[in-house]
């Protein structure tokens, strides 16, 4: 049983009834309020396998709840289940679920008024009630089928990493057999691909399957197959298409990366299924859509999408009346303001470990050693005897020197932390002795991508401190500049290493990082761990490991806020709110500190090719300068742009009204900056005759020869209601002489639309789509009358 996949797998949904369900979370709810719904979840899942694998349906517990004999027996049977089949986790990580599955048994004893006693689960070893749970459950028959099920499906990389896979919708739809013919593939095709690209082309696929199952109303192995037949997998994934991108549609997300992401799936099942022989390929290529995107866009990729906090933190609230040069100024400084709130708390929690580290060195040289057997025996210097050795909080000396005395795992006894004197206080022992976290990990490379944006995530997690034979390769000197070496997998087998020149500052933290992660890495190599010869290495008191990339080192919302909460390390020049503070560490992580910088150098240097330097990109490429950290910026002023078309139009249709204030939603003052910045001025004369002239096409020049119009769906659905409320007007005099200008426009426009020759297809598409969803013509209609 793989506890990570449960909840992807459909058929534990009908194991429990919903009076059960309902009541076991609850009960779990009120003995842990402060656990995220999902863990409660996780336990709820397990239990749900549990009945599953019995092969029970809608399970109510009714015959355990009526009997304490029965209940007891179940719930030694539901424990041994859980040692016996959760083979993807350790004996620690199993004792802890354990301890909280068996307490949620308890508590639903209680509930229904039967007694069960709490029993003891071993922390480090199988105890006599473990293996007399373990003994229960092996005497029940075994459903293998069904724990196959809940095993799930992972496909292993050409890096021999495992990536879950789901395939749920082929087994509940067409059973085992025939999900194992499709894993069986998907596994040969991944030992072909990188971890990376591996998970999410993956998702493509199944993506693709399971649209495809939905297609096959037969629900039989053979229909589907027919589906993938060569006369008719063409026209399956064209339908497949028209449903996938209709819900994309709904959804409202961007259809451009939609487009790609259906192509890329349709490359990925050629070379799974067709390339292998298993499927054929169809007798007709397969329909895949053009994927139109703006020309020559000032992008650059940053890693990753913008979130609507970002943009929020970036764009909200710029007034409208200032100029476009002033509003690029608060963006610039509210970005500025975000970047060096971090640095300054970073830089102070930097400092903090620099000066513990100082201290310890000293403790080391200083303290006396507790030796590992008996605490007491003659002092050094002492003449008084025997005594105790002074350990704990109160003597970090001792406690210091004798921790990196034994270092790591050094201590074979029950507790490490109770043998230095901090029972109960592991994690205040781990920041005095200045061990290596992600806390602490996170804070230094953070601000080595705020000096380097160009360092990605993955070229941290990669990055080898020494080769194999001990030879100092990641961060060497050459010449006079100190260079911290590692790869970017994305830039191409022939580029894929990347360089880092260190500055001053830069070059410290490095220093640092490796003084820092010492203990763990003399550890590792003691051992026989390969991970040794990495830069980032995390450890506590009985073990050491390189940070996966699930972890909180690459995920640190808890550790950013608990940095974000020391008052002292805010800088004093700014008032920043506790929600501001929330905010900030909710959209912190290497990629958004990233993208911050990216925004930041563009809008100071206005240089693409600055940014694709500063980001490490190995050319200033459109395609791979993909729209990422741009887009946002451009919605912002194409949005900005329209906006105060609109405000100006209602200003001048409303100049004489007493309302103008409330319709534009300005004071005097913003009003008049705003009509100076941005009020149509100098608009040309153009008359009924002058379009009439200019369409026909009878004057060698005109006028029309210098007009730009920008155009959007609101602005075509604007310039249609303008159209319609004065053709339908008896006495269209009524309207002033801007309204009468943009009826003339709109007139020219749209007779120049819809002229046969007219090929651009982005302006029919938004043409088209304000024909279909007109605005209120009363309400228009009503502004241009004022």
């Amino acid at each position: 049983m793989n506890t990570t996949i449960l909840k992807q797998l459909s058929l534990l949904s009908q194991a429990l009834s919903k009076p059960l369900h309902t009541q076991l979370l609850n009960n779990l709810e009120r003995r842990y309020p402060k656990y995220e719904s999902f863990k409660n979840l996780q336990l709820l899942n397990v239990y749900a396998a549990f009945i599953f694998s019995q092969g029970k349906l809608n399970y109510s517990g009714i015959e355990i709840l009526n009997d304490e004999n029965t209940f007891k027996a179940h719930t030694d049977q539901f424990i041994g289940f859980f040692y016996c089949e959760s083979n993807n986790l350790s004996l620690a990580s199993k004792r802890n679920l354990a301890v909280r599955l068996h307490s949620m048994m308890c508590d639903l004893a209680k509930a229904n008024h039967i007694h069960i006693t709490p029993q003891s689960i071993g922390a480090k070893k199988i105890n006599d009630y473990v293996q007399y749970c373990i003994e229960s459950y092996q005497s029940l028959e075994r459903n293998e089928e069904k724990l196959t099920y809940l095993n799930g499906w992972s496909v292993t990389s050409q890096e021999r990493k495992a990536v879950l896979v789901d395939l749920d919708f082929l087994y509940v739809k067409y059973k085992q057999a025939f999900t194992d013919k499709i894993h069986d593939t998907l596994k040969r095709y991944g030992l072909t691909q990188k971890t990376k690209s591996l998970r999410g082309n993956l998702f493509k696929i199944t993506s693709l399957l399971e649209t495809t199952s939905t297609l096959d109303m037969k629900a039989t192995v053979e229909s589907f197959e027919l589906l993938l037949s060569e006369k008719y997998v063409q026209s399956t994934f064209y339908k497949a298409y028209q449903l996938q991108f209709s819900e994309c549609l709904v959804k409202g997300n961007d259809p451009v990366y939609f487009n790609k992401a259906f192509n890329d799936s349709l490359d990925v099942y050629t070379s799974v299924f067709i390339n292998t022989k298993l499927y054929p390929a169809p007798l007709k290529a397969f329909i895949a859509p053009i994927i139109l995107n703006v020309k020559n866009p000032p992008s650059f990729s940053t890693g990753g999408k913008t979130s609507e906090l970002e943009k929020m933190r970036w764009f909200a609230d710029i007034p409208l009346h200032i100029k476009d040069e002033q509003a690029i100024a608060v963006i610039e400084a509210r970005i500025e303001r975000d970047i060096n709130i971090l640095k300054t708390v970073f830089i102070t929690h930097f400092n903090q470990l620099k000066q513990r580290q100082e201290r310890n060195k000293h403790f080391i040289d200083k303290g006396i050693v507790k030796p590992i057997k008996g605490n007491s025996g003659a002092r050094k210097g002492s003449n008084t005897g025997s005594k105790a050795y002074a350990i704990g909080e109160h003597h970090l000396d001792n406690t210091i020197a004798t921790f990196y005395k034994y270092c790591i795992s050094g201590y074979k006894g029950h507790q490490y932390g109770v043998f230095l004197g901090f029972e109960g206080k592991n994690e205040q022992l781990i920041e005095e002795l200045n061990l290596s976290t992600n806390a602490t990990l996170f804070t230094l490379t953070a601000l080595l991508v705020i000096e380097h944006p160009k360092i990605t995530p993955s070229w941290l997690q990669k990055l080898q401190l020494f080769n194999e034979n001990g030879k100092l390769t990641g961060y060497k000197k050459v010449g006079e500049q100190f260079i911290l070496t590692s790869e970017k997998a994305r830039r191409g087998r022939n580029l894929a290493q990347q360089d880092v020149i260190l500055n001053e500052f830069s070059k410290s933290i490095v220093d640092f990082i490796v003084q820092h992660t010492q203990i763990a890495r003399q550890h590792l190599k003691a051992i026989g761990d390969p991970n040794w010869k990495f830069l980032l290495l995390t450890c506590t008191l009985n073990k050491a490991v390189k940070p996966s990339v699930q972890s909180q080192l690459y995920n640190p919302l808890l550790l950013v806020r608990k940095r974000l909460n020391d008052k002292a390390a805010l800088p004093l020049e700014y008032d920043v709110s506790a929600q501001e503070l929330d905010i900030i560490a909710s959209i912190t992580t290497h990629r958004t500190i990233r993208r911050h910088r990216g925004l930041q150098i563009y809008l100071k240097t206005r240089s693409q090719s600055a940014v694709a330097d500063a980001l490490g990109h190995k050319e200033v490429n459109q395609d791979l300068l993909d729209t990422y950290l741009p887009k946002p910026l451009m919605d912002f002023f194409t949005e900005r742009v329209i906006r105060q078309f609109q405000k100006a139009i209602i200003f001048e249709a409303m100049k004489k009204s007493p309302y103008l204030l409330d319709a534009v939603n300005m004071t005097y003052q913003e009003l008049e900056e705003f009509l100076e910045n941005h009020g149509l001025n100098d608009l040309p004369d153009l008359n009924a005759a002058t379009f009439d002239k200019a369409a026909s096409q009878q004057a060698e020049q005109s006028i029309f020869d210098s007009v730009v119009l920008t155009v959007t769906v609101p602005i075509f659905q604007l310039l249609m209601s303008i159209k319609t409320i004065i053709d339908n007007d008896n006495d269209a005099s009524r309207f002033n002489e801007l309204v009468q200008h943009w009826y003339q426009s709109a007139t020219y426009l749209f007779k120049c639309i819809e002229m046969p020759d007219f090929d651009d297809d982005d302006i029919l598409d938004m043409y088209e789509e304000a024909k279909n969803s007109p605005l209120d013509h009363t309400i228009i209609e009503g502004v241009l009358s004022c």
